[in-house]
């Protein structure tokens, strides 16, 4: 069991503490919470409303529902894969985001 020092966020591990203290670059969590503001205003203004209009097109397209929205100059194949990319970026932020804090999770103790 690693030896626990106190700090004023409760006891942490000190060897991984000095690993993080030499290793870890703090700018990176600031970098995060940009990176997730910009997702929240996409999913707010657009992804939302492309997802919702990708679930129109395809239950037109697969149960043979009347159309619910208008038909556009890009099939249902092209806007799910743009919408898909989109998402995977947003699912590599995420998991960026995840890994700085599981990082720090690595402090607590056992």
């Amino acid at each position: 069991m690693d030896d626990l020092v106190q700090t004023p966020y409760g006891y942490v591990r000190i060897r991984t503490l000095q690993t993080l203290q030499s290793t870890f670059d703090t700018t990176e969590l600031l970098k995060a919470v940009d990176d997730l503001d910009r997702f929240y205003a996409q999913w707010k203004r657009e992804l939302r409303d492309d997802v919702l209009r990708v679930h129109a097109m395809a239950h037109s397209v697969i149960n043979d529902a009347p159309l619910s929205c208008a038909p556009g100059e890009e099939g249902l194949g092209e806007i799910a894969a743009s919408v898909a990319d989109e998402l995977q970026e947003c699912r590599n932020t995420f998991t960026s985001v995840v890994s700085l804090l599981k990082q720090l999770a690595t402090l607590k103790p056992d």
